[in-house]
């Protein structure tokens, strides 16, 4: 792993690519926003990336979540930039590593992959109730037409306009996490998109327990130690502020 790394330090040596990260937040979720906000211009600017922060005021076509689906493929359109990065407005920066340096640049899309618990109680997996899957808090797309048509395609499921996990219940629609969808369907996982999908260390995407300040007996961790991003994914809106209180210290 280090000497891939090390690899592709060399190469973002040789030819620096052009970056460009974006987010998106409402009113509603302005508090947090505007501190993630800050964390991603310091972290743009330490590495002389671009950024924009989107403000969701007249996007009435659906919920708020699916934005970052529109922003993306506006951006990818213009085709300003070698790779475009999404963070979560609840996703902060702790640390300065190079996003690209841990990027795999013939794959097309980076992002973290967590084992989580089945919502259908997955009997596939090796525990009756994981599996192993991608969280989209955290993405890094390649400009290039995969990227594109990816988008999409995402955006063209129009019955998950409402599902609870909105756009990331797309994504494993499209990448064949059939069990996470519907009851008593097996995964076909599509081998054509995952060709393209780079897996980002779990450094890139650390969530904390969803019940961090009421521990349950959830055994499966999603944080790890010294994260470069941590991903306050999942979390009731008054403990995401108190974690803040509690931890902003530690964001740059």
């Amino acid at each position: 792993m280090q000497l891939m790394i090390n690899i592709f330090k060399l190469k973002s040596l040789i030819s620096k690519p052009k970056v460009k990260i974006i987010s998106a937040y409402d009113d509603r979720f302005s508090k947090i926003g505007k501190i993630s906000e800050a964390s991603i211009k310091n972290y743009a600017n330490h590495f002389k990336f671009d950024h924009e922060i989107y403000k969701i005021n007249k996007f009435k076509e659906r919920p708020p979540a699916w934005y970052k689906i529109k922003v993306l493929i506006e951006n990818l359109k213009n085709n300003n930039y070698d790779y475009i990065v999404w963070v979560d407005s609840d996703a902060f920066f702790c640390r300065y590593e190079n996003i690209i340096d841990y990027v795999d640049r013939n794959k097309n899309l980076s992002l973290v992959f967590h084992n989580v618990f089945s919502q259908k109680g997955n009997k596939e997996t090796y525990f009756n109730n994981v599996i192993y899957a991608p969280n989209t808090g955290f993405m890094v797309f390649k400009s290039c037409d995969w990227s594109r048509s990816f988008l999409e395609l995402i955006w063209s499921q129009k019955k998950f306009i409402n599902h609870p996990n909105w756009d990331n219940a797309a994504v494993y629609s499209i990448l064949g996490y059939n069990s996470e969808i519907k009851k008593k369907i097996k995964n076909r996982f599509n081998k054509k998109f995952f060709d393209k999908i780079d897996k980002l260390p779990l450094i890139w995407n650390s969530i904390p327990n969803r019940n961090y300040f009421s521990p349950s007996n959830e055994n499966i961790t999603l944080f790890e130690f010294d994260p470069v991003v941590i991903h306050l994914a999942g979390m009731r809106r008054k403990n995401r502020l108190k974690f803040i209180k509690l931890f902003k210290k530690n964001f740059i």
